[in-house]
């Protein structure tokens, strides 16, 4: 199964999270995404102007494992629970002080704080406070059998329950904004706002960071502080993970066969002139040079052709992807520029051009086809840390900089006559449209996407699907 969730990351970067669930009862599961990217023609982006190796600076992507599902109540309530994982490590831990079990403890922390972080955000629409309360109260309580003393082990306790505590603060701070205050709802606002002042009480105790109204050094800081401990939280689920070129040994193999092919050529047709025309030295000089360069040419033609062949069956890069040095799949990805004739018919409708668009040559569009091929090894990435881990998240952010470059002016003047027969000058917005048509395939399923986004060169205006 693929999943997808597509945001502004920030002005001038587009996320795309791509889930990869493996399915149960299959060691081995393949998943194949192909992204047609619609470019205006008048942004100069094409192979002289936008090479692979730019393409891939601006395409930058994270691979790291799907957070376990748990509700609130989950987290804490039942057998092999995750505060019971966290327990565990923390008593293996205080009973042999090693790095091995300090490791294991840091990270069962971090799990279990990237685990409620998915759990309160799955519950936000209908957030209940004694279910948060039970998860922090349960977690919170281990500190009790920790001695003051110990205070690597409370350093990183700390970096979690600051991470929970803010992830509090997010969540309830969404309820309470959409919330109307009818009578209905005024019982549960007030509810969760004691939860917050609470929560707020408990950051100053101890020392965390949170929010001071008008203090804009705290502030500043208090962000840049959440930014670093989402990083380390996070760190857990994100997987090792090794790039190199694929298919290098064949495309050399395929190259060098071109180099031994255009030699064959040249030296068969060459060698009835110097048999025939032994008595013109100068002659036989200019024909041999001549079909030198013919070889040379001849030689880059097919290594080109090779090239051709091979690139359906190879891809630009090869990411392969591990869990404590055990390999649990790759990722495959290619980038070329195409034109209409090659984009599927079904693709096209989805691009859905509008009539002016389509009969405008002047507008015609530049088409990057994305390929990305994805294998998961569900054997091995089932049985990792006690949790059953059902696929990996790939998070691709796609910065649009480079393209933005050739943009015109954000703003436009535009005159027009008001409502009293006056002359009046507005002002418009100038945007260009990016259209992404996204094919997702696995088993014998196939799915489509498309996404619209809009910029200027201020940077990303929306992302409409």
């Amino acid at each position: 199964m693929i999943e997808i969730q597509t945001k502004i990351h920030d002005q001038f970067s587009i996320e795309f999270k791509v889930g990869f669930s493996g399915t149960e009862g299959v060691k081995m599961d393949h998943f194949d995404v192909n992204s047609w990217i619609f470019i205006p023609n008048g942004l100069d982006i094409n192979t002289q102007t936008y090479s692979k190796e730019r393409f891939y600076a601006d395409m930058k992507s994270n691979v790291r494992l799907l957070t376990p599902a748990f509700t609130l109540k989950q987290m804490v309530e039942g057998e092999e629970t995750p505060i019971l994982h966290v327990k565990r490590a923390l008593e293996a831990l205080l009973n042999e002080s090693t790095p091995e079990h300090l490791d294991e403890f840091e990270f069962q922390l971090k799990l279990f704080a990237s685990i409620f972080k998915s759990a309160i955000r799955n519950e936000t629409a209908n957030l209940n406070a004694e279910d948060v309360k039970q998860v922090l109260r349960e977690f919170r309580q281990l500190l009790d059998s920790v001695d003051p003393s110990q205070e690597e082990i409370l350093a990183k306790f700390g970096f979690a329950d600051e991470f929970m505590s803010h992830q509090v603060e997010i969540r309830t701070m969404k309820v309470l904004k959409a919330i109307n205050h009818s009578e209905q709802q005024k019982q549960r606002f007030n509810t969760l706002a004691d939860m917050l002042i609470e929560e707020k009480e408990y950051k100053v105790s101890r020392g965390y960071s949170h929010t001071i109204p008008d203090d804009k050094v705290n502030n500043r800081k208090l962000l840049y502080r959440h930014s670093l401990l989402k990083k380390y939280i996070e760190s857990a689920l994100f997987l090792k993970v090794n790039t190199t070129q694929d298919g290098q040994a064949v495309k050399q193999i395929s190259f060098s066969l071109a180099a031994g092919l255009a030699m064959m050529v040249y030296l068969l047709v060459t060698m009835p002139f110097q048999k025939y025309l032994g008595n013109y030295p100068s002659l036989i000089f200019f024909i041999l040079v001549l079909f030198y360069i013919l070889k040379d040419r001849i030689k880059e033609l097919t290594r080109w052709l090779f090239a051709y062949q091979l690139k359906d069956k190879y891809y630009d890069n090869k990411t392969v992807v591990s869990i404590k040095n055990q390999q649990v799949g790759w990722l495959k990805e290619g980038m070329d520029f195409i034109t209409d004739e090659k984009v599927p018919e079904e693709v096209m409708k989805l691009r859905d051009r509008t009539k002016l668009e389509a009969d405008n040559k002047q507008l015609d569009e530049k088409i990057i086809l994305y390929r990305k091929r994805v294998e998961i090894d569900n054997a091995v990435l089932r049985n990792q840390y006690n949790y059953e881990f059902k696929g990996i998240n790939d998070i691709i952010r796609y910065h649009i900089n480079y393209l933005t470059k050739k943009m015109d002016n954000p703003e436009s003047s535009i005159d027009c006559l008001d409502e009293q027969r006056q002359v009046q000058t507005i002002k418009a917005e100038r945007v260009y449209g990016l259209h992404f048509v996204m094919q997702f395939k696995w088993a014998d399923q196939v799915e489509y996407k498309v996404f619209h986004v809009m910029a200027n060169r201020n940077g990303i205006i929306s992302i409409n699907s």
